[in-house]
């Protein structure tokens, strides 16, 4: 698999959980990978070097996305490293437990979002590049920080339509926002180019996740439609 050979991803919180299983995909497509972990070194350091073992590309940065001299060291490693990004993903589920309370940490997860989405879209070169923001289920199931995550959905939506001109693809995925036996759903986007929001069932596995993200971030979901899909 050499779909994103040439390009550079970078993965927030990508040490453990769906974001390891994402950026290891991606860099089996043929990406070289930025490892964003915020407190996970160990984790992220053995990630990096699976990555190297199996022929890939890949390099490890410590950071808080949610504090900006982390954000602009992070893209200036990146930039010094391999000269360009084609592919952020937004790991907005996955901050490492905070003093403050849920809705404070969904906000400083939807801070930090942002902070890397400004900064990716500055990195894009000429041929745009792809943000693919992995949200909770909160906005589902109506939990106290849905508010920050159903804004995540609109700062999906709104840098879709403001950034579409310059070929960045913006989209947002939602592991587990569906249930097991509702129906697949077509919405369609007037102002937008690409599907924005995809919903996967709550038994979709991680290898599903990320196979949807490496499928966006090689352009493959280009069209009008918003596509909230079941299939497991």
């Amino acid at each position: 698999m050499t779909r994103l050979a040439g390009q550079v991803a970078l993965v927030t919180h990508a040490g453990s959980g769906i974001g390891a299983v994402v950026a290891r995909r991606l860099a089996a497509e043929g990406a070289c990978v930025v490892i964003s972990h915020k407190d996970d070194s160990e984790n992220a350091t053995r990630l990096v070097a699976d990555i190297i073992w199996r022929g890939g590309c890949a390099i490890a940065v410590q950071g808080d996305t949610a504090f900006w001299p982390d954000v602009r060291r992070l893209f200036e490693e990146t930039a010094a490293t391999f000269g360009r990004l084609d592919i952020l993903v937004n790991d907005t589920r996955a901050a490492a437990p905070s003093p403050v309370d849920d809705i404070r940490r969904a906000d400083i997860n939807l801070f930090g979002a942002m902070l890397m989405s400004q900064e990716a879209i500055r990195l894009f070169g000429e041929d745009g590049g792809a943000i693919i923001n992995l949200t909770s289920l909160a906005r589902c199931n109506l939990a106290p920080d849905a508010a920050p995550e159903t804004a995540i959905d609109t700062l999906t939506l709104g840098l879709a339509r403001a950034f579409s001109s310059r070929n960045i693809r913006v989209h947002a995925i939602a592991p587990g926002a569906l249930g097991p036996h509702e129906p697949e759903i077509d919405v369609i986007a007037r102002d937008a180019r690409s599907r924005q929001f995809v919903a996967l069932p709550r038994r979709a596995t991680p290898d599903a996740v990320a196979k949807l993200a490496a499928d966006l971030a090689c352009d493959n979901g280009r069209g009008s439609s918003m596509r909230l899909m079941t299939a497991s």
